[in-house]
């Protein structure tokens, strides 16, 4: 019973999700007012899920946000390379006499049929000179394949011309010094010529 008292001494509060315990406090009647007043303004907080919705989106607008500055700075990337080529300045081209008032006044929409001709000459002259760097690089790979095959066919001809392919007799003799070279004759006349004096075999009858 005495436990059970205790217990009931203790109460439980919830401050903003802190859920602690205290001793429960008797108020005076003239407080009870006060007291209602106070539990009713501080009311709980707004429910995780509205908490999690406001987060995900302020995310969300920020990610927009972002997507909208890379968009932006995208535009204006593409709307200058996409811009026509500058004309080329009026002292780049030859002047021209105006023969009749009429003609030489120059005809409305002119200055963009112009700045398309120059773009023109400008793209054919750089197809000029690639042309004439392929044609160069083509005259440099044949000399290397004229190269090539000319020390393709010095090697062959050295390797054909090695005394190999000939005389064994001559290989030998160009392998050995002169010394070495082979003698040719009688053979008892070679072991003679091979053997000292003591080492001569002894000729005789049976």
């Amino acid at each position: 019973m005495a436990a059970a008292d205790g217990d009931e001494d203790w109460e439980i509060c919830n401050c903003d999700g802190f859920v602690y315990k205290r001793r429960r406090v008797l108020h005076p009647p003239d407080l009870e007012d006060a007291a209602a007043t106070a539990a009713t303004s501080s009311a709980p907080g707004p429910p995780p899920e509205a908490v999690l919705r406001r987060r995900r989106r302020q995310a969300l607008l920020r990610l927009r946000a972002r997507y909208l500055d890379e968009l932006s700075r995208w535009e204006s990337l593409s709307s200058d390379v996409l811009a026509p080529l500058p004309a080329a300045p009026a002292a780049d081209l030859p002047p021209r006499p105006p023969s009749d008032p009429v003609a030489a006044s120059p005809p409305p929409g002119s200055s963009s049929s112009s700045s398309d001709l120059t773009v023109i000459d400008g793209l054919l002259a750089q197809a000029e000179v690639t042309e004439q760097l392929l044609k160069r690089l083509t005259e440099v790979c044949d000399e290397i394949d004229e190269f090539c095959h000319a020390h393709e066919a010095a090697l062959v001809d050295a390797v054909t011309d090695l005394p190999v392919w000939g005389d064994p007799r001559e290989l030998m003799n160009s392998l050995c010094s002169p010394a070495e070279l082979p003698v040719c004759g009688d053979p008892r006349e070679v072991m003679s010529s091979l053997c000292s004096p003591g080492e001569k075999p002894v000729s005789g009858t049976n």
